[in-house]
């Protein structure tokens, strides 16, 4: 089952991956995939910078790379990882 987000997924990347793009915000409701979905979509196609995703809250951070690196078959730390602030 794809999520709603798939439906945009080239102009996604068309944006992001852009000559002329240098910062692209993407708004969507709850649960449409933008958090999860975006980054891989990304990762497949990579833009010439960094690809980032905020959470307001340090488990919300912790669980959202853990899922997605689940979903990309690879371990936390390797290609995905995240950062909470006044942590090492």
């Amino acid at each position: 089952m794809d999520l709603p987000i798939y439906k945009y997924k080239q102009q996604i990347i068309e944006r992001v991956c852009g000559p002329k793009s240098r910062v692209t915000f993407i708004q969507g409701e709850t649960g449409s995939g933008k958090t999860t979905q975006v980054p891989q979509y990304l990762w497949q196609h990579p833009p010439s910078g960094v690809i980032g995703v905020t959470q307001p809250r340090r488990v919300a951070a912790m669980n959202l790379a853990q899922r997605v690196a689940h979903e990309m078959g690879t371990a936390l730390g390797d290609k995905v990882g995240y950062r909470v602030r006044f942590e090492q």
